[in-house]
C-alpha cells in the first residue's frame, strides 16, 4: 500500500483541528482545499512517472505492443457525389405514319448512315391509287371552274355556281396535297446522321401507324442529366467544377456543369443538373450511369486523421491517442478532438491537435490513457 507525504498529512490533519475548533472562514477553507489539490495532483504526476519507469525496468511484465502514424497539416477536401446517367438528343425510334407491307429494309444495324438517306420503303399503292383518282377529280373541277369563272366574269349564272365550282376544286388540290403527304410517308429516311442501332420489322411484314420501325442513334454529343438535392442550390451552378466518373468503363474526366434547372421539383426536393461531354470514340452509351462528384468543402492547412483512429467515450466524445516518449518509455495519451467532415477515410480535425503529433495506429483499441506501451515501428 502506497504511503502518503508528510506534508499531505499535516495539511489534513490541521484542516480537521480547524474544522473541530473554531470555525474557519469560507476563504480560509477555499485556500485549504486549493492546497491539497495542488498536492494531491503532485502526487498523481509522481506516481504515473514512478510506474512508467517500473514499467520500463519490470521485464516480467509484457507490454502491449502498438504501432503509430504521424500525422501532419495537409490539404483536405470534400466532394459529395450525384448519380446521374448519359443522354443523347440524337436518340429516336423511327415510327411508321402509314399502313402497308415493308418493300425495302436498305440498311442494317450498325450501319453509318447520313442525313435524309432512305432506310425502309412501304408499299403505296393503295395511296398512289388516290392519287390518280383524286387527280382525275381535280382536273374535271378545276375544267368546271374555269368554265363558271368565264361564265361569272360575263354575269352569266349565278354567285353560288362559281362558288360552289371553286370550293370543289380547292378541296381536291388540298385532298391531293395530303394524300401526296402521306405517299411520302412511305418512305423512311434518316432525320440525322446517326447509326442504326436497331431494326424492328422484317422485310413483308405489314406496316400500320405508330409501330416502330428504326432506332437511329448519334453518340457524338452525349450529356449527363442528374438530379441533385435542394440543399446544394448555393453549391452546384452553372459553370462549377465536377469530376465525372463512369464506374462499369473505369473511365474518370473533369468537366464542368453545363446548366442547371430552374425548377425544384416538390416530389422529391431536386433540380436537374446537366453535363455535357465530348463522344469521339462512342464509349459513352445512353443510360450509362456516371458518377458526378462536386467539391463542397476545402481548406489547405488542415489537420487530417485517418477516421478508423478516432474513438468515442461513453459520453459521445471523440478522442485519439497520441503517443508520447517519456525519457524511452512510450506512453499512450488520450486526447479529446473536436471532429469536422470526413472523406474517403479521413476525418478533419477542428480542435486537440495541432497536427505534429504521433497517434498509435494498431493496437490503439487495447490501451489505456497513461498506459506504458511497446511501439514496434519507428
Amino acid at each position: 500500500m502506497k504511503t502518503i507525504q508528510t506534508s499531505t498529512l499535516f495539511a489534513i490533519m490541521a484542516f480537521i483541528v480547524a474544522c473541530g475548533g473554531e470555525k474557519s472562514s469560507l476563504e480560509q477553507m477555499i485556500a485549504q482545499r486549493d492546497s491539497l489539490r495542488s498536492e494531491q495532483n503532485e502526487l498523481v504526476s509522481q506516481i504515473n512517472e514512478l510506474e512508467i519507469q517500473i514499467a520500463a525496468m519490470d521485464t516480467t511484465k509484457k507490454l502491449v505492443q502498438v504501432t503509430s502514424q504521424a500525422i501532419s497539416r495537409q490539404k483536405f477536401e470534400h466532394f459529395f457525389d450525384i448519380y446521374g446517367d448519359v443522354k443523347a438528343d440524337q436518340n429516336v425510334q423511327l415510327y411508321s405514319q402509314s399502313a402497308g407491307e415493308i418493300l425495302q429494309v436498305l440498311v442494317k444495324e450498325g450501319d453509318q448512315v447520313s442525313q435524309g438517306q432512305m432506310l425502309m420503303k412501304i408499299d403505296d399503292k393503295i395511296i398512289r391509287k388516290n392519287v390518280e383518282q383524286i387527280e382525275t377529280q381535280l382536273r374535271l373541277a378545276n375544267d368546271v371552274f374555269v368554265r363558271q369563272e368565264r361564265l361569272w366574269e360575263k354575269n352569266i349564272g349565278s354567285e353560288m355556281q362559281y362558288l360552289e365550282a371553286k370550293n370543289a376544286k380547292e378541296a381536291l388540290q388540298k385532298q391531293l396535297e395530303a394524300t401526296k403527304a402521306q405517299m411520302d410517308q412511305t418512305v423512311i429516311t434518316a432525320p440525322f446522321s446517326g447509326v442504326i442501332d436497331e431494326i424492328f420489322p422484317k422485310m413483308g411484314e405489314m406496316a400500320s401507324p405508330g409501330m416502330p420501325l428504326v432506332r437511329l442513334v448519334n453518340l457524338d454529343e452525349v450529356y449527363i442529366k442528374a438530379d441533385v438535392s435542394e440543399k446544394y442550390v448555393a453549391v452546384v451552378k452553372r459553370g462549377t467544377d465536377v469530376q465525372v466518373d463512369f464506374p462499369d468503363l473505369g473511365v474518370s474526366l473533369d468537366t464542368t456543369i453545363s446548366l442547371t434547372g430552374q425548377y425544384i421539383n416538390p416530389m422529391n426536393r431536386t433540380f436537374t443538373v446537366r453535363v455535357a461531354l465530348p463522344n469521339d470514340k462512342g464509349a459513352l452509351k445512353p443510360n450509362l450511369l456516371a458518377v458526378l462528384k462536386v467539391k463542397d468543402f476545402e481548406e489547405d492547412n488542415a489537420v487530417v486523421v485517418p477516421s478508423d483512429l478516432i474513438q468515442q467515450t461513453a459520453k459521445g466524445e471523440s478522442f485519439v491517442y497520441v503517443l508520447e516518449n517519456h525519457t524511452g518509455s512510450f506512453v499512450a495519451k488520450r486526447v479529446i478532438v473536436e471532429t469536422g467532415i470526413s472523406y474517403e477515410g479521413n476525418t478533419h480535425i477542428l480542435k486537440g491537435l495541432n497536427g505534429t503529433e504521433e497517434l498509435i495506429r494498431d493496437g490503439a483499441r487495447s490501451v489505456k490513457d497513461g498506459q506504458v506501451v511497446d511501439r514496434t515501428n519507428a
